[in-house]
């Protein structure tokens, strides 16, 4: 069974909602690091625009769909989507992503999580129709050179949605936004994934973001 990913982006009714939608996610998170060995991530994040006071990012990780389900089943996650359906927490819809792996292209070190502040980043990447099957192979190399040669790449995961078949995500950890930027952006397989298969693309979004709780790691 693959992986399964959740990615929620959600829009909180004010700062103090999303602290406390924060520590409750914290707490969760913390239970699931501990007791639910299914769970491989559990994260909350927000965005490093500091204008932004109400957003939240999360990430979730399972192991397999029983893993996700069982999750779901547990007391303090019960009580999490109870207290996000009051109608005092979100303004407006909250936009989940049910995601999966492409093939093996991702990893993550375990130096994440003693990392007090990594640089992570959530990419959504818009193709033009029927062009995605294009781009693997320069992922493959772009994942497998961040795996083997960038100590300081500390996540790296590509995603696909089923039923988006023309968009592919990332999710992203790095040591410093300048190991970003002056070591994968400059790295070959980057390079040569941009200059193959840029003129594919319809849209590149980046979300840089700040974890405030919960674990990108578990062995």
């Amino acid at each position: 069974m693959p992986r399964k990913v959740i990615i929620g982006q959600l829009s909180t009714k004010s700062k103090e909602v999303r602290d406390e939608f924060i520590k409750k996610m914290s707490a969760v998170g913390s239970f699931a690091f501990q007791s639910e060995p299914g769970v491989l991530k559990y994260a909350a994040f927000v965005p490093r625009d500091e204008s932004d006071q109400t957003t939240v990012f999360a990430v979730e990780e399972y192991k397999d769909e029983a893993a996700f389900e069982s999750h779901l089943a547990e007391p303090g996650v019960k009580a999490l989507i109870e207290w996000i359906g009051t109608g005092k927490v979100l303004e407006g819809a909250p936009r989940i992503l049910d995601l999966q792996y492409v093939d093996d292209f991702y990893f993550s070190r375990g130096e994440v999580s003693k990392h007090e502040d990594p640089c992570v980043v959530i990419a959504e990447l818009d193709y033009k129709p029927d062009t995605v099957q294009k781009s693997i192979p320069y992922w493959k190399a772009v994942a497998d050179t961040g795996r083997e040669k960038e100590a300081g790449t500390l996540v790296y995961g590509i995603l696909r949605d089923p039923k988006e078949q023309n968009k592919l995500f990332t999710v992203e950890a790095y040591d410093s936004k300048e190991y970003l930027l002056d070591v994968h952006a400059k790295s070959k397989a980057v390079e040569e994934s941009i200059k193959n298969t840029k003129h594919l693309r319809e849209g590149l979004k980046h979300h840089f973001l700040k974890i405030q709780g919960g674990f990108l790691y578990k062995d």
